[in-house]
């Protein structure tokens, strides 16, 4: 699917989060700007996927990133440079582009299961056609995320140029599998949509996930690119 899609997406979280603009604003009691530096990274991923219009998305990914890192004075941007650059590189060793990750989404968003009374439930897939394997793609998303929760680990401890550009070992450990089941089910504990639970566990995931309107930030964009790809 061409990066034109993927900036669509990247548009409609800008959208969302200038919506909440102003209330992240106010919870970064530090600097009271973190909802400004959020519409701008996603209006930066906007012109780097415009750019890369008939490029793969893995690319348009990347382009992102070096455009964020020129961001110096959003410290925001610089970690979502760094994750999407993993995301990147993880997506294009496995081949996996929109078009396989669209499905997978709306796959899992689909899910139901039968009960025994015959009603539909949580549990049962519905069927979706993608050129890459689900295995493949939740081994890309996991093993990007493990990565960039070690990355961003490495820097807050060391805070030294010379370890700041060293690749972390790979984060994907049953430690850190772990981590991520304890982080479902809490968030499936507090109840809502599967796309509210999902969004939840990844941002948990992820290095968003140690400053609260980071957290909240990142809820909100990981939710709207789960809904951008579902509908």
């Amino acid at each position: 699917m061409p990066a034109t899609d993927l900036a669509a997406l990247f548009r409609k979280v800008a959208a969302d989060l200038d919506a909440q603009r102003q209330s992240l604003n106010q919870e970064d009691d530090a600097n009271h700007n973190h909802g400004d530096h959020m519409v701008e990274i996603f209006r930066v991923a906007v012109q780097a996927a415009e750019e890369k219009r008939s490029a793969p998305m893995a690319e348009a990914m990347e382009r992102a990133a070096e455009l964020l890192r020129l961001r110096s004075d959003n410290g925001s941007a610089q970690v979502y440079a760094r994750g999407l650059a993993i995301l990147s590189r993880h997506f294009e060793q496995r081949g996996i582009d929109l078009d396989d990750l669209m499905p997978y989404v709306r796959n899992y968003l689909a899910e139901r299961e039968v009960t025994t009374d015959g009603q539909t439930g949580e549990g049962q897939a519905v069927k979706a056609d993608s050129s890459a394997s689900s295995g493949d793609i939740l081994k890309a998303l996991l093993a990007a995320l493990a990565e960039w929760e070690q990355l961003e680990a490495n820097l807050a401890e060391s805070k030294t140029a010379d370890n700041a550009g060293s690749k972390p070992d790979s984060g994907l450990n049953m430690g850190y599998l772990f981590g991520v089941g304890m982080a479902y089910m809490q968030a499936k504990q507090k109840g809502g949509e599967k796309v509210d639970i999902l969004s939840e566990t990844v941002v948990s995931s992820s290095p968003l996930s140690k400053i609260p309107y980071r957290h909240r930030s990142g809820v909100i964009a990981v939710r709207s690119l789960l809904v951008g790809m579902k509908d």
